[in-house]
């Protein structure tokens, strides 16, 4: 187990800092121009440009800048917005809240319908029951994120008045208050999701269900309840959740749509607020942030794998 927590870790620590890498590159190759010359306006000066470029270290090597700015990434200090003047983690720290709560809410809501859905369809697939819990989520998967996102946005601000806030209430205005403002967004984010831990579930079970020793089990006469929560969806979860981790990096840095209909902001948001600005200083801190977030999510999940399934960390 010690062996196998130590790959993990050793793994993220590598795909992070070559992710780091990529980050940096195109935050470099997407600034059009000289980022000196950007910030300077057009018409200043050739000395001012070059005092610029000397004050953000655009003048040494690209390797030097590299590892100038993963140093000071890895202490928090993700540099300063040559537009506003904010350091840029001031910014992240607020951002960066807001898009894991809609994520980590959004999860949390798929998992509950997801997982007992898919368990239903596959302890029932050869019956019409099975369909009528299975039709409705894959429904709601064919619709984007900004037509579900709309949807709740115009039912709550006409009906659910006690739903709707205008604006976002952070956790320090009051937990419930936040809570209950964070509601509709992690609806709109967590139903389309359901349906792909559902289908992941559901095959899943569907072949443990057809394994050897779960048949052993029920001729023994161990409880078809029994056989089918503690036997099968144990062996069944492993790739279940290897599919929560990459839904949770991948919600954390693809919620921008919903983040903008719901006046949220998060990380999404914050980055195409950098992108127009052509702000790549503070765009690259936050998808440094983001690239993190995914991996810090599979991370866990490896880590959990194990507690689940013991074979996975003698493997």
């Amino acid at each position: 187990m010690i062996l196998y927590t130590l790959r993990k870790l050793l793994g993220a620590a590598a795909v992070l800092l070559a992710l780091s890498a990529l980050v940096f590159l195109a935050g470099r190759a997407l600034t059009p121009g000289d980022p000196a010359q950007l910030i300077a306006g057009p018409k200043a000066s050739a000395e001012t440009i070059e005092n610029i470029r000397h004050s953000l270290g655009l003048d040494r090597p690209l390797l030097t800048q590299y590892l100038s700015w993963l140093g000071d990434a890895l202490h928090g200090d993700f540099g300063t917005s040559p537009f506003s003047g904010q350091a840029n983690r001031e910014v992240i720290a607020e951002q960066a809240p807001v898009s894991f709560e809609l994520a980590l809410f959004g999860l949390a809501i798929a998992v509950v319908i997801g997982i007992p859905a898919g368990v239903y369809a596959a302890t029932r697939a050869h019956r019409a029951r099975a369909w009528a819990v299975r039709l409705p989520l894959l429904v709601a998967f064919a619709f984007p994120a900004f037509v579900s996102g709309s949807f709740a946005l115009y039912i709550a601000s006409h009906y659910l008045w006690n739903l709707y806030s205008p604006s976002y209430i952070p956790v320090s205005e009051g937990l419930g208050a936040n809570l209950q403002m964070m509601l509709l967004p992690a609806l709109a984010v967590g139903i389309p999701t359901a349906p792909l831990i559902m289908q992941m579930t559901r095959s899943s079970m569907l072949e443990v269900l057809s394994a050897p020793y779960v048949a052993t089990a029920r001729t023994n006469g161990i409880a078809e309840r029994r056989v089918t929560y503690v036997y099968a969806l144990r062996a069944a979860l492993p790739p279940v959740l290897t599919l929560i981790g990459m839904i949770f990096g991948l919600l954390v840095g693809g919620l921008f749509i919903v983040e903008e209909i719901f006046s949220l902001p998060g990380l999404g948001r914050g980055i195409l607020a950098s992108l127009e600005l052509r702000d790549f200083s503070q765009a690259t801190g936050q998808a440094l942030v983001l690239a993190a977030a995914f991996i810090l999510g599979n991370l866990v999940v490896d880590l959990l794998l194990p507690l689940v399934d013991r074979r996975i960390a003698r493997s």
